[in-house]
């Protein structure tokens, strides 16, 4: 290879890098597991690989999509936060006009899957597309923000078992509110991060309009009821020991969490523990489907 070449190579590299810590691949990933783990229990085993490269498509295309706008919508907040200045977008790495590219493509992607999947799928799309969009400005009305963004951790599970079934039921909905529950105190514990900037720019979250001692609490709060509704869903379904042993791997990372948010008041690890939780919960519905 050429020296241009090299040089052309390494740009690119760069600027693949940049895109995905602009829209958190880490969150995809982490993400995807809750998706496959609600079409494993509404197909009560496998749902088949079109079913899910379609799921796959709708989750990281939805994901993805969303974080580039919420990053092309808080470019300035971020300019203004020491912490986030150094992104991509704030930072001219990145022109609005790419992450407009990104976003509208990861949405349009979400859409097509969504139409393919089924009717429900088809019907719920709007929804979830306001949903995505609003989410990045609810920061700005109140603390509630973690609310909002826990909807649309609500639909990941959801979402995951109705494109197999097509229909409503207790499972999904059960699922998808211990998801939205993991949702709101994971977010409220990465919100301790800002609060002090958060205050300063006129911006909202639990540390920042509660303090920090009642953002802990309703964090833990919020985590119990997770595991709660977990338990739930799995006597209602007559889950297999897997599933139980998965929970309690959730319980333990969950804790593991805690200890370290409150060690050092500041979100310690979140990529690492939610990646514990969400594939441990992956782990333990295949698992119980293969026992079933």
């Amino acid at each position: 290879m050429d020296r241009n070449g090299a040089v052309s190579w390494r740009s690119g590299l760069r600027v693949a890098g940049r895109l995905a810590d602009m829209v958190r691949l880490e969150e995809v990933l982490f993400s995807l597991p809750l998706a496959y783990a609600g079409a494993l229990l509404g197909a009560r085993g496998w749902p088949g690989l079109p079913t899910l490269l379609w799921i796959t498509a709708a989750v990281a295309g939805g994901k993805i999509g969303g974080m580039a706008l919420n990053r092309l919508f808080d470019r300035d907040i971020d300019a203004a936060n020491p912490a986030t200045a150094g992104r991509a977008l704030p930072a001219g790495l990145l022109s609005p006009a790419v992450a407009w590219a990104v976003g509208c493509a990861g949405l349009l992607f979400l859409a097509v899957a969504a139409l393919e999947l089924n009717a429900l799928c088809a019907l719920l799309l709007p929804v979830v597309l306001a949903l995505i969009v609003v989410y990045t400005f609810t920061k700005r009305w109140g603390w509630g923000c973690h609310f909002a963004l826990a909807s649309v951790g609500f639909f990941l599970p959801f979402a995951g078992w109705i494109a197999v079934t097509g229909r409503l039921g207790a499972g999904p909905l059960l699922f998808g509110a211990a998801a939205g529950l993991w949702y709101v105190g994971f977010d409220s514990l990465y919100a301790l991060r800002d609060v002090e900037v958060d205050r300063r720019l006129g911006l909202h979250s639990l540390p920042a309009d509660l303090g920090v001692p009642a953002t802990l609490s309703i964090a833990g709060a919020a985590h119990a009821g997770f595991l709660l509704l977990l338990g739930c869903l799995g006597l209602a379904q007559r889950l297999p020991w897997p599933y139980w042993v998965a929970v309690a791997v959730a319980a333990g990372a969950l804790a593991l969490q805690h200890a370290a948010v409150r060690r050092a008041l500041a979100p310690v690890g979140f990529a690492r523990f939610n990646s514990y939780v969400s594939f441990a919960l992956l782990v333990g519905t295949v698992a119980s489907a293969l026992v079933r």
